[in-house]
């Protein structure tokens, strides 16, 4: 678990920095496009992809540390065992989701590496890189989910954190 951690908080931090990257293109872009009417024919495609990057490779940093977007009304005032119990309850769905995208990404990377698959833009990036992407961010969401879940169902089943020390939601006691 240590490991997927550690490679989630390094992936994460390496997206973060993607977003840098992100921000100079917009910036080009929008200043050829308004300031001297000559916009790229390659930058509105390549910005959309590195922000689908960003998206899937932040997931993984993003649930590990329990920052996707939660009304927790309820579950924030519940006991740290409550909430662990919750969360694998629910584990399933999420497993689920991340194998099904992990799955039908890994599809689209290996047909677009067999055919040799091109966008069909006048820039025509080939789709085998993008879809890799795309892949990968699914697996570490996944193996982060299957992480969180382990952690979460020796909260639930012990009421001790697995990892002492690593901090989670559901091993944080809640503020009144």
């Amino acid at each position: 678990m240590r490991s997927i951690d550690g490679l989630n908080g390094i992936v994460g931090r390496v997206a973060a920095l993607s977003l840098l990257v992100l921000i100079a293109l917009v910036v080009w872009e929008v200043t050829l496009r308004y300031a001297f009417a000559a916009p790229t024919t390659w930058g509105n495609e390549l910005i959309s992809y590195i922000f689908a990057g960003y998206i899937l490779l932040g997931g993984g940093y993003t649930l590990l540390h329990r920052d996707h977007v939660a009304m927790d009304i309820v579950y924030s005032n519940l006991r740290p065992r409550v909430q662990a119990t919750l969360d694998v309850l629910t584990a399933g769905f999420v497993i689920i989701f991340c194998f099904v995208l992990l799955q039908q990404t890994s599809i689209m990377a290996s047909e677009a590496l067999e055919r040799g698959q091109r966008a069909g833009t006048d820039w025509g990036p080939p789709l085998f890189p993008i879809y890799a992407v795309l892949a990968t961010g699914a697996l570490l969401i996944l193996l982060q989910a299957i992480a969180k879940l382990l952690r979460d169902l020796h909260m639930a089943l012990t009421g001790q954190p697995l990892l002492p020390g690593h901090s989670s939601t559901s091993e944080v006691v809640p503020t009144p």
